[in-house]
């Protein structure tokens, strides 16, 4: 019998959090994690509706800011790919070959 635990608000937010920074997608990231995906998904299409959700690593401005203030670094110079999942079927990707 599987044991379930009930996570708080603010425990979920760092789940997306982690799962969002770990370059895994959503059904790997429950896996691992031990949750289920749709609970995982459910939580995180409430908090985003709620417009709760907000980066935990944000160290600058109020919680209200929709930025998020990357830190500077030296430039990419080798191949990279980015890949931004808009919802409802809208997928934008972006990548410079090597």
């Amino acid at each position: 019998m599987a044991t379930y635990i009930r996570h708080s608000k603010n425990r979920w937010q760092q789940l997306i959090e982690a799962q969002l920074s770990s370059g895994l997608s959503q059904k790997v990231f429950c896996q691992q994690e031990g949750l289920s995906i749709g609970t995982f998904s459910n939580w995180k299409r409430k908090l985003k509706e709620e417009g709760s959700f907000i980066s935990l690593t944000d160290t600058g401005g109020s919680s209200s800011d929709p930025w998020i203030e990357l830190p500077s670094s030296a430039p990419v110079t080798g191949p990279w790919h980015i890949e931004l999942d808009l919802g409802n079927g809208v997928c934008l990707r972006l990548s410079q070959p090597g």
